[in-house]
């Protein structure tokens, strides 16, 4: 009896010495991988920060399984939301964009990682981002996200196989810009635009009238305070006290109303004007 006293004793304590080495173990694991996310996320954060400089997209999509899928959901800051779904394809063609874009810096500053499960061939994390997109000459956009990440170990590497963002916008001082123009009848008619831009924390409408008169062979075309004249083959000049600025070259009515909008007006806050017209 004092025998299978002691040998029920012995396996106890061999059964607590097991599960004590077994959980140290355990948390010495997970130690180790959160260590090796925290790791990922950084890198990651840096080479898609820097990619405007070093034109190096594979050294983005590395992070990558090329199975992964995401979804993004975006509050822009007029208060309006999208959602979209993608592919490792789509956010290829979305790096070549910003491959392709001129003067564009990134900045993506990741907070702190709020939420993570740990295991050795999956793991999930959640974590945050203060991020801003200049292009050329100010601030484009800038705003907060929560990004969540799946992982799994492949070939002794953690590759994305799912990722979520949700995406809110702080501010917004070049965009696209909507452009509604409201026409009248004839060659020389008025046209009245009413322009929706982005203007830091919220958009604001501008309204413009364009009046056209025709001098000899050219077109000019009164905004306001502004005066613009169009040549015979199309030519556009904004007529400043100086000099006479070239804005390009059009070829309607329709078109010089949206060129004066695009690249003299606004040109600080359009990178891309969308526009409606009604009669």
């Amino acid at each position: 009896m004092k025998f299978m006293h002691r040998c029920l004793m012995a396996t106890l304590f061999l059964g607590m010495m097991v599960s004590q080495v077994a959980f140290a173990q355990e948390n010495v694991d997970k130690d180790k991988i959160k260590k090796e996310l925290q790791t990922f996320v950084e890198d990651f954060a840096d080479a898609y920060a820097s990619i405007p400089q070093t034109k190096n997209k594979s050294e983005v999509l590395k992070y990558f399984s090329k199975t992964a899928t995401s979804n993004i959901f975006v509050f822009n800051i007029s208060g309006k939301s999208r959602v979209s779904n993608s592919t490792y394809a789509g956010f290829e063609a979305y790096l070549n964009n910003i491959l392709r874009a001129s003067n564009l810096s990134l900045t993506y500053n990741v907070g702190n990682i709020a939420y993570t499960h740990l295991g050795n061939k999956n793991s999930t994390l959640v974590y945050t981002v203060d991020y801003e997109t200049k292009e050329e000459n100010g601030i484009w956009v800038k705003g907060k996200e929560t990004v969540t990440m799946a992982l799994e170990r492949m070939s002794g590497e953690w590759k994305v196989v799912h990722y979520t963002i949700m995406q809110v916008e702080d501010e917004k001082l070049k965009g696209t810009c909507l452009c509604e123009l409201f026409v009248s009848q004839g060659d020389d008619a008025e046209v009245i635009a009413k322009t929706t831009i982005p203007e830091g924390r919220s958009y604001s409408k501008k309204f413009d009238s364009f009046e056209f008169k025709t001098i000899g062979n050219d077109k000019l075309i009164k905004v306001g305070n502004y005066v613009f004249k169009r040549t015979k083959s199309g030519e556009l000049f904004a007529l400043e006290a100086d000099e006479d600025v070239s804005i390009g070259v059009t070829t309607g009515q329709r078109e010089t109303v949206l060129s004066i909008i695009r690249d003299y007006l606004y040109k600080d806050s359009c990178t891309r004007l969308k526009t409606k017209t009604n009669k």
